[in-house]
């Protein structure tokens, strides 16, 4: 198998089964330590270094765990050039899921990598490919949070019915209210061709499908706080699910005027909002969840 080869920015096309994916290595890597690691999806037709640069997840200064820097991993997909991850009617290729899997272990097998905190972010498409492993038995147990992002909740990605985690899931979950890819009130079909495989959630019931989930006792009404403008023009719902178990929690950002965009004070992804989706709260939240290893 090719060594892997990092270029002067730390990063490295892989090949793995026919398919490839990048890697970012942080600077201060080093193989004595193992580091926190963060899977981002790429949306709909778009690439790993759009991802990236929308994400921000390689941004130096970031951190989980006390790092002082963490390994990210943007993937690539093998539908050139219409790349979309599998749950989505357009998606062509199977066994996402398995290859994400397959990364992982061979992550595992040649870098120094904390397997308690491995995380999985997306959008769009590749939000909605992050809630499919959240409800996946099989890999739901091998990532510590999740954090879908505008994510494209079509049916085949579980986002009422059919999850089945095994385990409660930490989440956190950001949409806007002027999204009219994927409508944060959702939809029941597509509306040019009235297909049904292309139907839509209400964001706010997706989210209350997944508080329910955490509380693992079907005869308990999860409760659901909120928080108005945690960040301008932005709501937060919060459901912390049990009393004695931190990671069995959902987080839900709302945002006024935002449309199907990573939120970012940058505004590289189309939207601007006055906070940083990835600094601000989802590297918080996945510093604060982790996996029970033996």
């Amino acid at each position: 198998m090719t060594p892997w080869s990092f270029n002067n920015t730390g990063h490295y096309t892989r090949s793995l089964n026919g398919r490839s994916y990048l890697v970012h290595i942080p600077a201060a890597y080093n193989v004595s330590v193992a580091h926190p690691t963060v899977f981002s999806f790429h949306a709909f037709a778009q690439d790993p270094q759009n991802q990236e640069l929308i994400s921000g997840f390689s941004d130096p200064d970031l951190s989980i765990n006390s790092q002082a820097s963490f390994l990210l991993f943007a993937l690539l997909d093998g539908d050139v050039p219409q790349r979309a991850w599998q749950g989505a009617p357009y998606s062509k290729v199977p066994s996402k899921v398995a290859f994400t899997m397959d990364i992982i272990q061979d992550l595992r097998e040649n870098l120094c990598v904390d397997k308690s905190r491995i995380y999985a972010s997306g959008k769009s498409n590749g939000g909605g490919f992050t809630n499919l492993l959240a409800c996946n038995s099989t890999s739901a147990p091998l990532f510590a949070a999740f954090a879908p992002v505008s994510a494209a909740l079509y049916p085949d990605t579980h986002p009422i019915h059919n999850c089945t985690p095994g385990r409660v899931i930490p989440i956190i979950n950001f949409h806007g209210l002027a999204d009219d890819i994927i409508p944060f009130v959702g939809r029941d079909h597509d509306h040019w061709t009235g297909e049904t495989s292309y139907a839509l959630p209400n964001i706010t019931q997706y989210r209350e499908a997944w508080a329910e989930r955490n509380t693992l006792n079907p005869d308990v009404i999860a409760s659901i706080n909120t928080i108005t403008h945690p960040h301008k023009d932005t709501n937060l719902r919060i459901a912390d699910c049990s009393p004695v178990n931190i990671h069995a929690v959902m987080r839900g950002f709302t945002v006024v005027g935002l449309g199907h965009s990573w939120p970012s004070t940058t505004g590289l992804d189309g939207g601007t909002t006055t906070f940083n989706a990835t600094t601000a709260e989802i590297i918080p939240f996945f510093d604060g969840h982790w996996l029970k290893t033996a």
